[in-house]
This record gives C-alpha cells, sequence and structure tokens, in this order.
C-alpha cells in the first residue's frame, strides 16, 4: 500500500504543479510580450502560480488544511526558489541570447523534484492517509 499511496503523492502533486505551471507559463509568456525582462516575468508569474499550487497540493496531495504557518513556509521555500530560478534563466539569456523560454522551461524538471521533496517534508503529518 506504501507503494500505491507515493504514487498516488506524486501523481497528485504532479497534477497540481500542472496547473501552476500552466499559470506560470501562460504569465511568464504575457508579460514577456508586455516588455518585461525575464527575471521579472519569471518572479511574478511564477509567485501567481504557487499561490495556486499551495491550496491545490495542500488539499488534494497531502489532504492537510491551508494554515498560515505552512502557507508561509510553502512561500519562503518557493520563494527563495524563484528568487535563484529568476536569477539562472536572466544569466542564461543574457549569456547565450537564447529565448528565455526556453531557458525557463529547462529549469522545470530540477525545480518540479526539489519542491516535491519539500512540499513532502512540510506536510509529512499528513501524508500518511
Amino acid at each position: 500500500m506504501v507503494g500505491r499511496t507515493r504514487i498516488r503523492e506524486f501523481l497528485t502533486f504532479f497534477g497540481g504543479s500542472a496547473v501552476g505551471l500552466a499559470i506560470d507559463l501562460v504569465g511568464f509568456s504575457l508579460l514577456i510580450l508586455a516588455g518585461l525582462v525575464p527575471w521579472q516575468a519569471n518572479a511574478i508569474s511564477s509567485c501567481l502560480a504557487l499561490t495556486a499550487v499551495y491550496f491545490l497540493v495542500a488539499r488534494f496531495t497531502f489532504a492537510a488544511q491551508a494554515r498560515v504557518a505552512t502557507y508561509v513556509a510553502f512561500f519562503a521555500w518557493y520563494g527563495t526558489t524563484i528568487v535563484v530560478f529568476s536569477v539562472l534563466i536572466q544569466s542564461a539569456t543574457n549569456l547565450t541570447d537564447g529565448p528565455p523560454l526556453a531557458w525557463k522551461l529547462a529549469s522545470i524538471p530540477i525545480s518540479f523534484v526539489s519542491n516535491y521533496l519539500f512540499s513532502r517534508y512540510l506536510f509529512r503529518h499528513r501524508a500518511t492517509r
């Protein structure tokens, strides 16, 4: 049962993250088209997506209630990773003159894994249904 529980947990986390990713990518693209530089577009689109992901993941992946303390910790973690990836995306774009969206997409697998592991830790008391 633990294996099935982990697979379900991972898949629901993936689903919630996919919704957030859609919000993030559409927002990022629109903000770039609006004239923002990549780091600004990434920071704004990521923050919008993160709030949606928090509520989806807390409820559907870990069966946890939204709480101020977990939201603050979640936001702090994601906020830190957003800043790190924003700097990396901007640097890669500047160094290569490559398309910002390509660098954004390249960052997704690494950020997904790190965010899943952090979320499991944050909601660990609720992760054993």
